[in-house]
């Protein structure tokens, strides 16, 4: 049988934020029990790719890594905590301060995975039960969290679609190679434009 695996791809926080999260999950869990993503990683999950066939990806992913070099690092800043609009269950999550710079950084990156616009954000607790999350909720909602993190490279985990062990590996990391002087913000390019346009027609 071939062998199908499933891939995520996140921007990893630095070992400070992470430790925080970790201890946020550990409070967490000592209020309301064990919740889904309580032993997860701290990460921004972008994208997710699942049963695909390790030669189909492979070639994708070397595309992916040319691409990204031209990308440069980015320093990200938290903004306290937030929820997703609840259902019968609620995900409570550090936030990423949104700023045009950091919508811009990230607008790029999606484009380079082909994905959708999506919030970005740190997991602490994923899915709880309305009950238990509103106890939760009131610990976090007003507490304030104003830190940053340089994100330096992407990072691309495997692991087996089928099979026993479902532990997330780590694949591959691309790291960021451009520089910010390199990038030109389709505004910018049309007023180069226009200025080069009229430049031109005033030589007549």
């Amino acid at each position: 049988m071939e062998t199908y695996k499933d891939y995520l791809i996140i921007l990893t926080p630095s070992m400070a934020i992470t430790d925080k999260v970790k201890k946020y999950k550990e409070a967490a869990h000592r209020l309301i029990g064990d919740f889904d993503g309580y032993h997860s990683k701290p990460c921004i999950s972008l994208k997710a790719l699942h049963r695909q066939k390790p030669f189909f990806t492979s070639p994708q992913f070397v595309k992916l890594e040319k691409e990204l070099s031209l990308i440069e690092p980015f320093t990200l800043q938290l903004n306290g905590f937030a929820t997703f609009l609840p259902t019968d269950f609620t995900t409570i999550y550090a936030a990423i301060r949104s700023t045009p710079q950091m919508e811009d950084w990230l607008k790029r990156l999606r484009h380079c995975l082909n994905e959708k616009k999506s919030v970005p954000h740190i997991t602490i607790a994923r899915q709880v039960p309305n009950d238990k999350a509103k106890k939760l909720w009131s610990k976090f909602k007003d507490r304030p969290w104003d830190d940053a993190f340089e994100v330096r490279y992407m990072t691309i985990l495997e692991r087996n679609t089928y099979g026993y062990d479902k532990t997330w590996q780590v694949f591959r990391q691309i790291p960021f190679r451009g520089k910010a002087e390199w990038y030109v913000p389709e505004e910018k390019k049309k007023d180069i434009v226009k200025q080069e346009n009229k430049d031109q027609m005033s030589l007549f």
